[in-house]
């Protein structure tokens, strides 16, 4: 699974979001945060992780 982290960044004045530990950008509120983490997870699970030879 993911791990998804939401942190408020004082010197940004954003939210940064954080995927598995690694920054992965920022939103300008904690509810735009979380859906682009959201979608960014429902991507990440949609692709398929290898396809195979035909």
């Amino acid at each position: 699974m993911y791990r998804k982290m939401i942190v408020y960044d004082r010197k940004t004045r954003d939210f940064a979001m954080y995927l598995n530990g690694e920054l992965v950008g920022y939103a300008p509120t904690y509810l735009e945060a979380e859906a682009a983490l959201n979608q960014l997870v429902y991507e990440l699970l949609s692709k398929p992780a290898f396809q195979t030879a035909a």
